[in-house]
């Protein structure tokens, strides 16, 4: 009994956690570039973290969750490279500034070390690393938090559309999508996949994915997803 309570207890802390992120991405939607998926990646990982930090109670989780708050910094002004190695040249309490593919390896299996994982497949995606970033992201595909296993399919939608693997891209978006909660986000994911499947010659799969989006009615790309049927030659009922 004592497990239960204890188990649910968590999830409704992750509940109101991820409520706030919602919350956040609603009141931001127009200021995030419909294109910048690696920057949904990031301000998913940020309330992961901090949630994290605040719930860690034992040692291990604890210094994981330290790590990669000291490697924020270098994310925020894009000095990917450095996240990913660490600044061995510089000491936080005595104790060597690690990157986050240390923090993988070190930490192995602790929750706190598929957000590194995240962390580090959206660093190599930014430095354009798509197979390094497609390695770290499916990683985090191992953790039990849905919002860690959203910023992960998201990454390896956008790792696979670069690479022009058009099949692959939309089993990771429509995945997204199924992580997704808010309405908004969820069409975003669901618009992206649409289009990878419009570049494969799957019509049928696109335009019902864009219908979905304009039944939805509750995002910005209600507009994209009309162009989209007519771009597929198809009525706008």
């Amino acid at each position: 009994m004592k497990e239960i309570a204890e188990r649910k207890r968590t999830e409704v802390e992750e509940s109101k956690e991820k409520s706030k992120f919602q919350l956040f991405v609603e009141q931001n939607q127009k200021a995030i570039n419909i294109g910048a998926l690696g920057i949904i990646v990031l301000v998913i990982l940020v309330f992961v973290v901090r949630y994290f930090v605040s719930k860690s109670e034992e040692e291990k989780e604890r210094k994981a969750s330290v790590a990669i708050s000291r490697i924020l910094p270098f994310i925020e002004n894009a000095e990917y490279e450095m996240a990913l190695k660490g600044d061995k040249t510089r000491k936080v309490r005595g104790e060597e500034i690690i990157g986050l593919v240390d923090i993988v390896k070190k930490y192995k299996g602790v929750p706190q070390s598929y957000v590194a994982a995240v962390y580090a497949g959206n660093c190599y995606l930014q430095l354009e690393k798509y197979k390094d970033a497609i390695e770290y992201f499916k990683i985090a595909l191992d953790s039990k938090s849905a919002i860690v296993l959203e910023g992960a399919s998201a990454g390896l939608g956008v790792c696979y559309e670069n690479m022009k693997n058009y099949n692959e891209a939309a089993k990771y978006y429509e995945m997204a999508s199924n992580y997704a909660l808010p309405i908004g986000i969820k069409d975003r994911y669901l618009y992206f996949q649409a289009l990878c499947l419009e570049k494969v010659g799957d019509k049928k799969k696109a335009e019902k994915l864009f219908r979905t989006i304009i039944g939805n009615n509750q995002s910005e790309f209600v507009g994209l997803a009309k162009a989209g049927l007519i771009r597929l030659g198809t009525i706008i009922e």
